[in-house]
């Protein structure tokens, strides 16, 4: 069990870092996306899962994986990347991983609900650490 201190510590510490590992997830993603795979490459993955304008929509998804998760990594307007961050995984988890029939797909599905249940704490509890109340405010 930890004492007083330590869950302070934690729960000051511990959410800012947990806040950054959940915006580097997208922030990392997003880049990806636009510097290692390419956005062409990463459109035909799009559109072999039947996403209507799959050339346009990379590009809305890069950006929003790259500033969504950037804003979260710095604790700025956390709620409302987290929101835009929890439409998106909805969306790509219905888009990609519903194939119940893939064992992969269902560990795939599953973990994007984990993620979903995080940046749920996120809209919920701030950025974390002494700044939560500057920094949700805005």
């Amino acid at each position: 069990m930890l004492s007083a201190p330590q869950r302070d510590l934690i729960r000051d510490k511990g959410t800012k870092l947990g806040r950054m590992l959940i915006g580097l997830l997208f922030f990392a993603g997003g880049m990806s996306m636009l510097l290692m795979q390419g956005p062409a490459a990463t459109a035909a993955y799009f559109a072999s899962l039947s996403i209507p304008l799959s050339g346009v929509i990379v590009w809305f998804v890069i950006a929003l994986k790259i500033i969504a998760g950037l804003a979260i990594i710095l604790g700025y307007r956390v709620g409302l990347a987290a929101a835009a961050l929890i439409a998106f995984t909805a969306a790509a988890t219905i888009a990609a991983h519903s194939d119940f029939s893939d064992p992969n797909q269902i560990t795939a599905a599953l973990k994007n609900l984990a993620i979903i249940g995080g940046l749920l704490y996120l809209m919920a509890y701030g950025p974390g650490g002494s700044n939560t109340a500057r920094l949700t405010a805005k």
